[in-house]
């Protein structure tokens, strides 16, 4: 069946008869494969059926509608290329010839979406000279993936009036791939866990244990049962790696040291008892775009088919974006554009993803530590971040609080539930972990 292929010329002039029988056809294969010029660009072998489509694509934007084979032929009669007029004609009368009856539609929009990811590839070849001379080579990247990504929605949405079937999706959505992060009141203010597609920053000032909360959540994930993925670009692996030790044995870093055997067997009769794991990867500050990540994680799969259930990525204010014709002076629209790719890694993959960002001078206390509420108004980069995110979390420690052992979560955004709430957690730095003591306002 797969070399059951329709000849390009044919193929061509049925795709051109099919958009003028189904005008949903037409719009899927639009965006890819209409060109301002043909002279410049075409995706069809033969560059005549480029200028037809393009006729198509330029008459149907004006009147929503496709010329009749009459109009057509008189739109053509005005190219002053006489042997391109006689050609063009000639594959109007096939075109029109063909009817409904004689178009297997299945077939020929499984054929159209091959065609177009042929044509994509081709031109993800070509260009990529280009891209290298210029090192962008994000660009690159994101042209292959879109060549291997063509996809032709058949989900038309579903009416309100289909209680039956809503309300089966809605379930589905409840019960489906939420993660909970092992802290209760957490879970319960973000609707049962980290949801899937969702994106969820923790922010603080420098020191206020943005990374440990992250880790924590990473390690109950792990215990859990859940496949976490871990990026560090500030962290070493080396230095994470042994935060995680002591966590999962309760042991210090000394103890570890002095006792290494011990700390061995604990982890292995814990890692006995989960079928989860957690992989860390380090990257350098500054050095990553999502399509890195994102390449890294087909390189799991391809190499030991493994597909994480949570992403942590540690963290977002020191990524790139994959459009390397962006600049960082306008922050917002930057970290903004950071922070929607990485969402779409999660939506690529039906994963959560959380993240943490740089709390601004204004959320630090004179004496030390951060102010006792921290807020959205006290960020500034972190700005585009924060109007992207689904849920967006605030760590408040003052000095005082360190010396207690203790900090704060903050709703500061939320999709799912309430904001203005917040969570009191102690901290046992010793063993790098967080115990949560209840809601406190």
């Amino acid at each position: 069946m797969n070399n059951l292929h329709i000849p390009s010329n044919l193929l061509e002039q049925m795709i051109l008869a099919y958009c003028q029988i189904n005008a949903g056809f037409f719009l899927k294969i639009k965006k890819y494969l209409f060109t301002k010029n043909a002279k410049q660009k075409s995706y069809f072998n033969d560059e005549k059926n480029q200028v037809i489509f393009n006729i198509f694509c330029k008459y149907f934007d004006k009147f929503e509608a496709f010329p009749k084979q009459e109009t057509l032929c008189s739109m053509i009669e005005k190219i002053e290329d006489k042997e391109l007029k006689i050609l063009l004609q000639s594959i109007v009368d096939k075109v029109y010839k063909i009817s409904a009856k004689d178009i297997d539609a299945e077939y020929i929009e499984h054929e159209t979406k091959e065609f177009i990811k042929e044509a994509k590839s081709y031109e993800a070849i070509m260009l990529a000279q280009v891209d290298i001379e210029n090192r962008n080579f994000a660009k690159m990247a994101d042209r292959v993936e879109e060549a291997t990504r063509i996809n032709f929605d058949t989900d038309l949405g579903i009416s309100i009036r289909n209680v039956e079937e809503n309300m089966n999706r809605i379930k589905r959505l409840d019960q489906e791939a939420k993660i909970e992060t092992g802290f209760s009141n957490l879970d319960q203010l973000m609707d049962g866990g980290l949801h899937p597609k969702e994106i969820t920053i923790f922010a603080g000032i420098p020191g206020s244990y943005k990374t440990g909360f992250l880790g924590n959540i990473g390690v109950n994930c792990f215990l859990s049962g859940k496949k976490v993925l871990v990026y560090t670009f500030e962290t070493s692996e080396e230095r994470l790696s042994m935060r995680y030790f002591q966590n999962i044995a309760q042991m210090s870093k000394q103890e570890i040291i002095l006792d290494e055997k011990n700390m061995m067997k604990k982890i292995e009769k814990v890692s006995a008892m989960t079928t989860g794991d957690l992989i860390v990867k380090e990257y350098n500050s500054n050095a990553v775009c999502s399509n890195d990540l994102m390449a890294h994680i087909n390189d799991l799969w391809r190499y030991n088919r493994w597909k994480p259930d949570l992403i942590i990525v540690d963290y977002i204010l020191i990524m790139n974006t994959n459009d390397n014709s962006l600049s960082s002076s306008d922050s917002y629209k930057y970290y903004k554009t950071v922070t929607e790719e990485l969402r779409n890694i999660g939506k690529s993959l039906y994963v959560p993803i959380i993240s943490a960002c740089q709390i601004n001078r204004s959320g630090m206390s004179d004496r030390g530590g951060s102010k006792a509420l921290v807020t959205a108004k006290d960020v500034a980069e972190s700005r585009g971040i924060y109007d992207t995110a689904d849920i967006f979390l605030t760590l408040s420690q003052t000095a005082n609080d360190k010396k207690k052992e203790q900090l704060f979560v903050y709703f500061d955004k939320n999709r799912n539930d309430r904001t203005g709430i917040r969570i009191m957690y102690s901290v046992n730095y010793q063993h790098h972990k967080l115990t949560e003591k209840g809601i406190v306002s």
